[in-house]
């Protein structure tokens, strides 16, 4: 599992915002994902991965951060176990540091 910071976060979002074999995805519950989110992040919630695991399909790149950062590590986790190949991308800290470098949020 790669780790990246919050600032090398935040320039891959502008460089692969529409590059389709990047996804960016954010764990958290959908009511912690209304109330607070990273622009151009969307929502997966950690209890409904397994659902999803065909979107990974053709993915070479997936970033996964959650409020901290120990949900997506148990995403990724789970991810990898499910047999998703692309290579993927634990944000440190998560929203709570995205918030302390005060990059700005989106809420629903």
């Amino acid at each position: 599992m790669k780790h990246i910071n919050i600032h090398s976060f935040k320039d891959v979002i502008n460089a692969e915002r529409n590059n389709p074999t990047v996804d960016f995805i954010n764990v958290c519950t959908p009511s912690e994902y209304k109330e607070k989110h990273i622009s151009g992040v969307r929502s997966l919630p950690l209890d409904e991965i397994e659902k999803h695991i065909a979107e990974f399909n053709g993915k070479k790149t997936i970033y996964v951060h959650c409020r901290s950062g120990n949900r997506s590590k148990k995403a990724i986790e789970k991810l990898e176990a499910l047999g998703v190949t692309a290579e993927m991308v634990n944000v440190e800290g998560g929203l709570m540091a995205w918030d302390a470098a005060r990059f700005g949020v989106a809420s629903l």
